[in-house]
């Protein structure tokens, strides 16, 4: 068991304090306390701003703004660390967890700061920010994880995990179409760094993104023995009911009236907007371990609703949840959970895993903006709610596909698009590095779950077969159909034998079924 200090906070704001060393029955550490907001609603907002939406606009007043927000983060951080270990006995408790950690604890093992509120606004506190201000560095890149959990009375029994192959399944929810924000804003730059994990992560697109198939796609897979490990919401959210005291008195949130919604699809089209604790039952029902909560740029679920949310799956049985705080950059979401599947494949539990995940953040600053690429600190977004420490000692990693490149080489290399040259032998490779065009690619996944047939249609040198090749690609890679091989290219060119619909049945024929397809085809009689 990791060292651990145990920090209680209910919902007045009274805080206490336990300490667990190694295998010790945890014992409390000075006496409980009242504790005020360590940040105003006007800090809390700035903090928003900074990680959303600076890099959208840095230009003029909004350049300095952002420069002085992240000047003022190290304040901020002593600010929520001395709210609990300012001094006294819970700081010589911290003092002891690092000193302990570093040599008595078993090698690789790291501390943990276990944060338990029965209000998510508490939990929704960035402590990723808090340092000592001894320390240059903030806790959560100093080698103390830190994770948020609930009242031990307040939580089921946690569900335990299995399987070889690591399977997530990916709930992208656009209400509003292609004019939603980007269909595979975050799902593309994830599929094309998973290629560097050293295992095999199943990455499935749930179609129809509805809660009913939810349900059937969870029953289903757990059926056939090939249960998923981990669901992957990525899409919009809403909190109803909130209010809030103003800044620097205690926060005191209406908890018994917040409700979080996910919004999935409606089966006709449109939004469902789905309460967190029906989502958080289906999950349960399904005994699903580990549920990812994504928000992107321009998207959706937010500050405000991720407490709630991930309580809420926490309460109903999941053993972890790993959170977006903040809406982030989709590049810095691949890029984390790139490295937070790597770490499940060496066998470390999830908490290891999201530390090294902010790791790679912290170390790789630089995100898109219309200046270029500018460094923020969107480290601090990522966070993790447990109830019961998750690891999959079953999965099989496999040779690495990077060679000799360690991971953080080959994530590197990958967004000037180094690595494109090296993937020229698959026939279903871009001519160039292929951007964009999410909004068409809804209306084809729409369409071709619902027709047949779909053409896609544009005058010459628009990409038509650009297109059609990067969503035959995404289909295959995603889970579109059963078996990757069913996505079949065939490219029809006048003067050839494979012109015309002969050409196309043989083509589909003899990657499906093989070379005994070439059996039932009609013999033709010589000239």
């Amino acid at each position: 068991m990791a060292d651990r200090l145990l920090v209680d906070v209910d919902g007045d704001g009274r805080v206490s304090v336990w300490q667990s060393l190694a295998d010790e029955v945890p014992s409390p550490v000075g006496e409980p306390m009242t504790v005020a907001s360590p940040l105003s609603a006007e800090e809390l907002e700035d903090l928003r701003w900074y990680v959303e939406d600076y890099l959208r606009v840095p230009f003029g007043v909004y350049e300095q703004r952002g420069a002085d927000i992240a000047d003022r983060l190290p304040d901020w951080g002593r600010r929520l660390f001395a709210a609990v270990f300012g001094s006294g006995p819970a700081r010589d408790a911290y003092i002891r967890l690092r000193h302990h950690a570093v040599t008595v604890a078993p090698p690789g093992s790291r501390p943990e700061i276990v944060l338990r509120s029965p209000v998510p606004a508490w939990l929704g506190l960035s402590w990723e920010l808090s340092r000592d201000a001894t320390d240059p560095s903030p806790v959560a890149l100093a080698g103390v994880e830190i994770v948020r959990s609930l009242p031990a009375g307040q939580m089921e029994q946690a569900f335990p995990v299995s399987g070889e192959r690591l399977r997530v399944l990916m709930v992208i929810s656009r209400p509003r179409g292609s004019g939603d924000v980007g269909y595979r804003m975050i799902a593309r730059p994830l599929l094309e760094r998973l290629e560097a994990v050293a295992g095999q992560v199943d990455l499935v697109v749930l179609r129809p993104p509805t809660l009913q198939a939810l349900v059937d796609t969870l029953a289903q897979a757990r059926a056939a023995g090939q249960p998923f490990q981990v669901v992957h919401f990525d899409g919009h959210g809403v909190l109803a009911g909130r209010t809030a005291a103003g800044g620097g008195a205690p926060l005191a949130y209406a908890g018994a009236s917040e409700q979080g919604v996910l919004v999935f699809e409606a089966p006709g089209g449109g939004a469902d907007p789905v309460p967190a604790e029906q989502v958080a039952q289906v999950l349960g029902q399904a005994r699903v371990p580990v549920v990812v909560l994504n928000a992107c740029q321009s998207g959706a679920i937010g500050k405000d609703l991720e407490a709630t949310v991930a309580t809420r799956l926490l309460a109903a049985g999941a053993s972890s949840v790993v959170a977006m705080a903040y809406s982030v950059y989709a590049v810095a979401a691949a890029e984390f959970m790139t490295a937070f599947y790597e770490r499940l494949f060496a066998g470390e539990p999830v908490s290891a895993a999201v530390a090294a995940g902010r790791a790679r953040l912290a170390r790789n600053p630089l995100r898109p903006s219309p200046k270029g690429d500018l460094a923020l600190a969107d480290w601090l977004v990522p966070v993790h709610y447990l109830r019961r420490e998750v690891h999959f000692p079953q999965l099989r990693t496999t040779p690495s596909p990077r060679g000799d490149l360690s991971l953080d080489a080959y994530l590197d290399r990958l967004r000037p698009g180094e690595l494109q040259g090296e993937r020229q032998q698959d026939p279903w490779a871009p001519r160039d590095p292929f951007v964009g065009r999410d909004g068409l690619f809804y209306d084809l996944e729409v369409a071709a779950r619902l027709q047949k047939v779909v053409l896609l249609h544009g005058p010459g040198g628009t990409g038509k077969t650009e297109l059609a090749k990067a969503f035959g690609r995404w289909w295959r890679t995603a889970g579109g159909v059963d078996n990757p091989e069913w996505v079949i290219w065939h490219s029809f060119q006048p003067g050839l034998a494979s012109f015309g619909l002969d050409g196309v049945l043989s083509t589909i024929g003899l990657q499906v079924f093989g070379p005994d397809f070439a059996r039932c085809l009609p013999r033709t009689a010589a000239a």
